[in-house]
């Protein structure tokens, strides 16, 4: 198998998992966050991992841009979670 058919497995898997788990999670995450909830400890680290793994794959992706969309709208959904996790903490202490 040579390297772009490597990458290309790799990048296949991760958008898998991300159809299949993160997104999904995300999104619930996200709705619970507009309700005005916060982020338990768990979410956090979940979002931590989720951030991560996404910017491990930053390099590969770009050779792979095809899939420059679904990584600006992955950073953009993330962001936004963390944003409104950040502004409900800052509220709830108020």
């Amino acid at each position: 198998m040579n390297s772009s058919s490597d990458e290309i497995g790799v990048i296949t898997v991760f958008v898998e998992q991300l159809q299949e788990q993160s997104i999904p999670q995300a999104l619930a995450m996200k709705k619970r966050i507009e309700d005005g909830e916060s982020l338990n400890e768990i979410e956090e680290m979940h979002l931590e991992e989720q951030l991560n793994d996404a910017i491990s794959m930053i390099p590969l992706l770009k050779h792979h841009p095809e899939y420059q969309k679904l990584t600006t709208e992955l950073a953009s959904l993330y962001n936004e979670i963390s944003g409104l996790a950040l502004k409900n903490e800052v509220d709830n202490r108020k």
